[in-house]
């Protein structure tokens, strides 16, 4: 049970209720305690106020009435026993309750014996409290007088055990009681959970195909997420499933004049090859829109920089003839949301294409703005006139006849940019050139 979100919640529940009532009831039967000392202690000093109020001097003694106000004096062995005590320790007189009763002569004696000086100490068996004062007993011969009172504790002893266990049963009742409430309240706060991996699991058995229903506003997030994810794993599937029938479809026509040159006594092999780089054209941009799909929210931040930095390293090399100037202004913190693969992608055919139509110059601008990416890559070429802007991303249309290629670059890159709901447009750069605008999700 630990080991689920319900099973984990109800343990901590249940430690925490334990820490809490076992410190409340520690707690409650200490005060209990203290109080019923405190009481004790104010019980057992009017009982020795009892017995000196009573007390009468007499000839090198002191006299008590036969029958005191406190009836358990005079009880045999009732657990209430008074005593008077010279500072020598004998005992001028102790009440017929303490008769044959064995107590410790040290108990008897004050710790600090001072004329009006009063003491309460609570042993194992007795609460005793003494009380000295100065009497006169011969001739106007004054002695320090301790008069001491002890009661057993064994009654209040009993009274803190029935309350100690009284209180341990309401607690216990109390406990269990909050753990059944709690129990309720956690199946309850859970079933949406239960019911989302309910619902999660029929759409893995196909019996849905998305996941609806009223959930809670901390699990809305989730449920619009997994949605979110399911479309995307089905437009992927959906795209597979084109992608492989363009591939099958376009790849007819090469194979078939392939087929038919084979079939001659004399084929052409400049028309094989051609064919089969078209061939191969066609299978690397189908592919790239297969995989376009891919990209979905949950994917890594790319920073632009480390992509833009690769790639103008290689390109430079590349056209190393035109002595190319690559002006980077891209903040370290910029990123793009995706696969770093599909910014290479992006990024690498644009580039391409500006060193291609520029002159001497490619500026690379990114910023950030409500958490889209803006990349803005500018060339000092002949421009690309307004009316083919448009047109040149779409498949098969080139702006520029004097370089080779098939015009597939820019589809591959609105492709893939789509795929992200991001955007691509063209505009004239203040360089002279075209400028090519892209934005992602940051």
């Amino acid at each position: 049970m630990p080991n689920t979100l319900f099973g984990r919640l109800l343990l901590a529940s249940f430690i925490v209720l334990t820490i809490f009532f076992g410190t409340l009831g520690y707690v409650v039967l200490q005060i209990f305690i203290d109080n019923l000392i405190e009481t004790k202690e104010q019980q057992i000093e009017l009982h020795n106020y009892v017995l000196l109020s009573s007390a009468i001097p007499g000839d090198n003694t002191v006299e008590m009435p036969e029958i005191l106000r406190e009836e358990r004096f005079d009880q045999y062995q009732s657990g209430l026993y008074g005593y008077i005590s010279r500072q020598d320790g004998s005992q001028l007189w102790q009440s017929y309750s303490a008769y044959n009763t064995s107590i410790d002569p040290s108990l008897l004696a004050a710790n600090n014996p001072q004329i009006g000086n009063a003491e309460f100490n609570v042993t194992e068996q007795f609460f005793i409290y003494h009380y000295s004062v100065l009497w006169e007993i011969v001739d106007n011969q004054q002695e320090l007088l301790t008069f001491t009172v002890l009661e057993d504790r064994a009654p209040s002893s009993a009274i803190i055990n029935d309350f100690s266990d009284r209180l341990k049963l309401w607690l216990a009742i109390t406990g269990i009681s909050l753990i059944a409430i709690l129990l309720i309240i956690l199946r309850w706060g859970t079933e949406p959970l239960r019911q989302l991996a309910q619902k999660l699991k029929q759409v893995e058995q196909g019996e849905r195909s998305s996941i609806e229903g009223n959930y809670p506003r901390e699990l809305e997030p989730v449920v619009s997420n997994l949605n979110e994810l399911l479309v995307t794993e089905r437009k992927q599937r959906d795209r597979y499933h084109a992608t492989l029938a363009d591939l099958a479809h376009s790849l007819k026509t090469p194979l078939a004049v392939i087929q038919g040159e084979l079939r001659t006594s004399k084929a052409n092999h400049h028309l094989v090859v051609e064919q089969t780089e078209r061939m191969d054209d066609i299978i690397k941009h189908q592919l790239q829109r297969a995989v376009a799909g891919s990209s979905h929210k949950l994917a890594d931040n790319v920073s632009i920089k480390a992509c833009i930095t690769r790639l103008t390293t290689a390109l430079a090399k590349v056209y190393q003839q035109k002595q190319i100037t690559f002006a980077v202004d891209i903040n370290e913190t910029t990123h793009v949301k995706g696969d770093q693969r599909d910014l290479m992608e992006i990024l690498g055919n644009v580039l391409d294409n500006a060193c291609k139509a520029c002159k001497q110059q490619i500026k690379i601008v990114a910023t950030e703005k409500n958490h889209v990416a803006i990349i803005d890559i500018h060339d000092d070429g002949d421009g690309i006139e307004p009316s083919l802007r448009e047109e040149i991303i779409k498949r098969g249309q080139r702006a520029d006849t004097r370089h080779s290629g098939q015009g597939i670059g820019l589809d591959v890159v609105r492709d893939i940019i789509d795929s992200y709901q991001g955007k691509l447009s063209i505009d004239e750069s203040p360089l002279g050139g075209a400028l090519f605008q892209i934005q992602l999700p940051a």
